[in-house]
């Protein structure tokens, strides 16, 4: 398990580490993106899947 951000939601992350994803079923990782207008993506800490575009907030 990698580091846990400060400001996420450490209950919620230390629970979802050990999850995989409901889509293609790889690890899950923690990452910190900016809110972008064009894509309408707010900003903050989400739960992220590196093969596909899962993402779920914290």
């Amino acid at each position: 398990m990698g580091k846990v951000a400060k400001t996420a939601d450490r209950a919620k992350a230390a629970e979802s580490a050990e999850q995989s994803c409901p889509k293609c079923g790889k690890a899950l990782r923690i990452v910190k993106r900016f809110r972008n207008r064009e894509l309408g993506i707010a900003g903050g800490m989400y739960l992220s899947c590196s093969a596909c575009e899962f993402a779920e907030k914290l």
